[in-house]
């Protein structure tokens, strides 16, 4: 019970975030499961650098006695282009660690610059 309270409270963190949703792939490992090192495709919350994000997605671990799949779900931190998250996969049944690849975009990018005021207009003739 505790493990489905923390998971969704993982899973409303992510409700507060922008719509700029990222994408992240990277080698995962969950711990006590058997299934030795994975690949994770995970949607995070946001794209932005340097930020905790929250991350749902789906794994595959290839490289155990049997190939298994598994459904992590998530927090936290990227930088430029690079995760680190610390996860829980509910059908591995176990805590799972992941690092990898994930498209960010600069925060300076986002901001909006006017255009300049124009130009006042020109005095009136003479009389």
């Amino acid at each position: 019970m505790k493990k489905i309270i923390l998971a969704l409270s993982v899973s409303l963190a992510a409700a507060n975030a922008s719509a700029d949703v990222g994408g992240f792939i990277g080698i995962t490992y969950v711990f006590g499961a058997n299934a030795g090192a994975g690949i994770t495709l995970q949607a995070t919350s946001t794209r932005r650098e340097d930020r905790a994000i929250a991350a749902a997605g789906v794994s595959l671990y290839p490289f155990g006695p049997s190939p298994k799949f598994g459904i992590p779900v998530g927090v936290g931190y990227q930088g430029n282009n690079a995760a680190g998250i610390v996860s829980y996969d509910f059908l591995m049944q176990g805590f799972a660690i992941s690092g990898g690849y994930v498209n960010t975009r600069d925060g300076d990018n986002n901001k909006y610059i006017p255009p300049p005021p124009p130009p006042p207009p020109p005095p009136p003739p003479p009389s």
